[in-house]
Formats: structure tokens, sequence, C-alpha cells
């Protein structure tokens, strides 16, 4: 029971200060709550982040998690991501939860079902686009470019910081520029650079999807979670990783954090003790 514990002791006692209140309301909406829509992203959230996005896979205890807040009676599980849907679909797809990749642009309801996209997939703007970000790559030792269907990224999270820092500064501000009359936008995000079609971030998630007054719980760590935090309804309780800015409710220290929040949720839907179930690996 030390984990309960550990879960259930006063904010002061545990990493950040927001921890605890964060708990008290997951547990207060799970106790209140017929049916729960939980909203999480997965980098940065769920998993570490990695120097390049391939390693980032999910491990035996986050699939275990995920598979068990699944099965949670009436809880609906959302992950939202920008990551393309084939990745999402490899390491997911055989469990009964939404998946919405690249920032919403692709959706998925469940296991065995189609992808729909929200607006035809763009090409010709790419093609124009990638030229800059070669270029930019090619003068900075460790980016890499990174194309999905309806975005494509620039990440230096391998480049020396301090001068990937400055060329992230110098492409934005050429981008800017170059896209100043295209239905596109351009995203910093950590360690990366998106630019992507207008309007497919995850803030249409939200507005796609029915709530009809159950109860919300949305889990991100950084930029483009802001966006859905914004266009949820002012009831849902939302709970950011990390020391950023944030416009939700509750903060907690990083992704470790937040798997222990999950585990409470699971543990406090299903009734269960924590012997029942694997919990969470230390």
């Amino acid at each position: 029971d030390a984990f309960i514990r550990h879960l259930t002791a006063p904010a002061a006692s545990r990493p950040h200060a927001d921890a605890g209140a964060a708990l008290a309301a997951v547990l207060d909406t799970v106790q209140r709550s017929t049916t729960i829509h939980l909203l999480l992203d997965y980098d940065g959230t769920l998993v570490p982040f990695a120097e390049v996005p391939e390693l980032a896979v999910p491990d035996a205890e986050l699939l275990q998690l995920v598979s068990t807040l699944a099965d949670c009676p009436n809880v609906e599980v959302h992950l939202v991501s920008g990551r393309p849907r084939a990745w999402l679909e490899e390491w997911f797809g055989a469990l009964p939860v939404v998946l919405w990749a690249e920032h919403g642009f692709w959706h998925r309801d469940g296991p065995d079902a189609p992808w729909h996209a929200a607006a035809p997939a763009p090409v010709a703007w790419m093609c124009r686009i990638l030229p800059i970000l070669e270029q930019f790559t090619a003068s900075t030792p460790g980016a890499r470019i990174e194309r999905k269907d309806a975005c494509i990224a620039w990440h230096y999270r391998q480049a020396d910081p301090e001068f990937g820092a400055r060329q992230a500064h110098e492409l934005r501000m050429l981008l800017g520029d170059a896209l100043s009359n295209q239905p596109l936008e351009v995203l910093e995000g950590k360690k990366v650079i998106e630019i992507r079609l207008r309007g497919v971030t995850k803030a249409s998630v939200a507005h796609r999807m029915h709530f009809d007054g159950d109860a919300i719980i949305a889990i991100g760590d950084d930029q483009t979670d802001e966006d859905l935090f914004n266009a949820l309804p002012a009831s849902a309780i939302t709970v950011a990783a990390g020391a950023a800015p944030t416009a939700a409710h509750y903060r907690v220290a990083d992704y470790r954090a937040l798997r222990e929040l999950l585990w409470a949720l699971a543990l406090a839907r299903h009734f269960i003790t924590e012997d029942s179930i694997a919990g969470p690996v230390h």
C-alpha cells in the first residue's frame, strides 16, 4: 500500500505543489461522474522525450496502464497525439481506445475502425517548404526532418542546444514571412518546429467530440495541449506536466507523476486493490 499512501499524501510532501490537488480533483471526478472522457497526450505526457521520436516507444507498464484505463467502467480513453497514425496504430491499435493522430488530422474510433481525415491531405505546399527545411538541416548538425500527412516537422533535439535554438528562431522567422498568405501556421514545440494546415490543432478534437455533460479529464505537456485545454468546457479537469506556463487547472512534475495519477484513477474506477493489478513500476 505504499503506492496508495504516496498518492494520497499531502501536496507539500509530493514532488510538485499541485500534484495533490490534481489527484483530489481527479478522484472526486471519478466518484461523482457516470461517464468520463479521458484525453491523453503521448510524448512528454505518457513517455519521456527521446533523442529521436522512433525511440519513444511505449513500455510494458504504459501499455498495461492504457489497457486498464480503457477497461474502466464508462471511461472513454482518447490518445490525442502529434504522432503519425501508423505509429499510433502499431502501438495502440489493438486496444479499445480512440486514436487522434497528427494533432487531430486523423481520427479512428477503435480497433478495426477506419481512419478518417479532417480535410484533404496537403501536397503542394510541402514541396515548397521542404527545400527551406533541407537547407537548415544541412547547416545544423543533428537536425532532422519528419514528414507526416498534414504537417512537416523540423527536429533539433540532437543539435547543439545553443546553435539549434538560434537556427530554430531564424527558421521560424523565415517561415513566418514565407507563409504569411498561406492557410498554414508554424508551431514551435519542444525542440521541434512544425508547419501544418491552419485549424488542424488539438482544439479541433474538442470541437468534434460530443461531451453531453459528461466529465472530461485532459492531460498534456506542451503548447499543442494548451490548444486543447483552452477549447474544452470550463468544467473539464485539465492537468499539465512540467514547469512551462499553462492554462491547465493543475500541474504535476513529469510523466512519472502523470502515470501515478492515472493509476489512481484506474484503481478508484475499478474499486479494486493495488494487488489486483500490477500497478506502477518505479
